[in-house]
């Protein structure tokens, strides 16, 4: 049994879970997705950017809170709600598992999505390997280094990436603010009018599934806390809510980087591309678009800088983007019931997945190679199955000890931030099917 720390600073040392998370979402939702948003709608959906920055961290904290109090995985906890389920193999599955399961779809589209991305910046860096041929080589790397990988191994690449990365995107928005396209007070003020463009409600709804913590970081965070060594306590209740607090400290942590590393690339959208009418991207060259941002701002010579950050960075969502799907997967055919769990089944299975992932990244992408589509896809999936996730923390904490449960402010923030979700999420797509506007 793991000793928890006891004191703030101790647990700063165990921080490590948010850091792989933070390095999944900060290339497609930072990146990718949320400049975009800036670019098409300028300041007016900065509240909205921020609710989704700020408003499913506490969804991740408490489905956390459920594994490392009973030490199941994330799956098994959700085989624990009510409503139908299946039997295969002696492994009850609610259907909530298999909707998640069918949403591995989707999601996978996204990491094409990435993967072309990556490529774009790659052909950028060396022209002589082409887009296509970057996206296998991406794809490739990525098997390479998860196969032969440890969880240790994929934090300690990481952290570097995502340090740099945090600081470089405070260093461009400082220096925006000595240029024509600083920012002033008025259009910050105007981004928190709570207006809503219907016109690009389905980039909106991506941005919101993809920014922050989507659905799938979410699950994927429970797998790192228990790789982590958070969950094992001996069922200790003194333990357990040590424990808890750990991972409380590391959400935290996931907080403060997505917040930094997203929310400037969404005021550089909205200050430089929509300024300069870049919105839709010309051609779909999402990576060109994002570095008129750059050379804007910096100027000409800021290419060379941009394309390898871009580069690195994508590429650390891509890795732990398929990282996190191996564990998930793996745990998806064990808690169905399509395979049998035995000794070493899991790891296993997780050097299998992180070929397939990969591959199937490169066919999603040579399908359509338009890697905006493919985010898009992915990020409305994962917006329309957060209040899923919501559901689940409200029901499995009101079923741990009453000195394990969150305290009741937590609670209601919860149903209210469920409320949040299922009324936008209502909304947006009404006034995509009826033509609201």
């Amino acid at each position: 049994m793991n000793k928890a720390p006891s004191s703030f600073i101790q647990r700063l040392k165990f921080i490590g879970p948010s850091i792989i998370v933070t390095g999944s979402v900060v290339g497609s939702g930072s990146i990718a997705l949320s400049p975009l948003l800036g670019a098409a709608t300028g300041f007016a959906l900065l509240w909205w950017l921020l609710l989704s920055l700020w408003s499913k961290p506490l969804i991740q904290a408490e489905i956390s809170r459920y594994v490392i109090a009973t030490n199941k995985t994330f799956l098994e906890a959700f085989s624990d709600m009510p409503g139908p389920k299946t039997n295969l193999r002696g492994k009850q599955a609610s259907w909530l598992v298999w909707f998640m399961f069918i949403g591995v779809v989707p999601s996978v589209a996204g990491m094409g999505g990435l993967a072309g991305a990556v490529a774009e910046a790659g052909h950028m860096m060396a022209p002589i390997l082409s887009t296509q041929t970057w996206v296998i080589t991406a794809c490739l790397i990525t098997w390479f280094i998860l196969y032969l990988g440890t969880y240790q191994t994929l934090e300690k690449v990481l952290l570097g990436m995502v340090f740099f990365f945090s600081v470089v995107t405070l260093i461009i928005a400082i220096a925006m603010q000595s240029t024509q396209y600083a920012i002033t007070g008025p259009q910050i003020l105007g981004g928190f009018t709570f207006t809503f463009p219907f016109e690009h409600a389905a980039l909106a709804l991506a941005v919101f599934g993809f920014t922050g913590i989507s659905y799938g970081e979410i699950m994927a965070y429970t797998y790192w806390c228990l790789e982590k060594g958070y969950a094992k306590h001996g069922n200790d209740s003194n333990e357990v809510k040590a424990w808890i607090k750990v991972m409380q400290t590391d959400v935290w942590a996931t907080v403060f980087f997505v917040t930094i590393g997203t929310l400037p690339f969404f005021l550089l959208g909205a200050a430089v591309l929509n300024t300069l009418g870049l919105y839709p991207p010309p051609d779909g060259d999402i990576i060109q678009t994002l570095l008129n941002m750059f050379t804007s701002v910096l100027g000409t010579w800021a290419k060379w800088f941009f394309i390898p950050l871009a580069f690195f960075v994508l590429f650390s969502t891509l890795l732990s983007g398929t990282a996190a799907f191996t564990r998930t997967i793996s745990d998806y055919l064990i808690s169905i019931g399509f395979v049998e769990e035995q000794k070493n089944t899991r790891k296993h299975l997780i050097k299998i997945i992180a070929f397939v992932i990969p591959l199937f990244s490169c066919i999603a992408y040579f399908l359509l190679p338009n890697p905006i589509t493919l985010l898009l896809i992915a990020g409305i999936w994962a917006a329309l199955g957060l209040p899923i996730i919501n559901i689940g923390a409200i029901y499995l904490t009101s079923k741990l000890s009453l000195e394990l449960q969150p305290k009741p402010t937590t609670k209601m923030i919860l149903w209210i931030t469920l409320f949040l979700q299922v009324s936008m999420a209502f909304l947006i797509l009404y006034s995509q099917i009826i033509g609201l506007s």
